[in-house]
């Protein structure tokens, strides 16, 4: 699979190959991580109040969160944040999906 023109970035089959084990490196520095990171930020959401710690009993536990999740007045306003971005999502599709076919019909 070699790039006959060339497109600045990985002009022979050996920069393909050095570009891809780059990026498998960085993944597996992102995929090491993302478990540390998980804990610092529950931790954070805790100290903020925005969970509950797991001696509140949340009735929403997150996974490797040690008991911590959310409870009731919590889940009524994810639910709420998580509606308004469905209703937000699918309002800008149907606003995209009428201008196409406008254009089609002008053109």
């Amino acid at each position: 699979m070699s790039n006959t023109h060339g497109n600045g970035f990985a002009d022979t089959p050996e920069d393909e190959l050095i570009v891809i084990n780059a990026a498998l490196v960085a993944l597996g520095a992102i995929a090491g991580s993302a478990g540390f990171l998980w804990l610092k930020g529950v931790t954070w959401l805790i100290e903020h109040n925005i969970l509950v710690a797991a001696s509140a009993e949340p009735l929403l536990v997150l996974p490797a969160s040690d008991g911590a999740g959310l409870d009731l007045p919590r889940i009524a306003i994810a639910g709420g944040v998580l509606l308004g971005v469905v209703v937000l999502s699918v309002s800008a599709a149907v606003r995209a999906i009428s201008r196409l076919r406008r254009r089609e019909h002008l053109a």
